[in-house]
């Protein structure tokens, strides 16, 4: 069984070419972003306005890690 082709390998990065492709970003970014916003907002109260780098090691980093596992096995 062959796999779908969801992303082109451009240079170094993976670019969407299939609706699928975009779906699976848009599951992926949308969440993260929103739990990155809720997170600095939740800082932000607790008094822990300078705390980026929290979001960043939490949501962020898995994110991308888990979008390029799926780019390259769809590519």
């Amino acid at each position: 069984m062959q796999r779908e082709v969801w992303f082109e390998k451009v240079a170094w990065s993976y670019v969407p070419c299939h609706w699928k492709g975009f779906a699976v970003m848009a599951a992926i970014i949308i969440p993260t972003v929103t739990a990155i916003l809720l997170e600095q907002m939740t800082l932000n109260r607790l008094g822990y306005p300078n705390a980026d780098l929290l979001a960043f090691a939490i949501f962020f980093v898995p994110a991308l890690f888990s979008l390029l596992v799926i780019a390259k096995r769809h590519s």
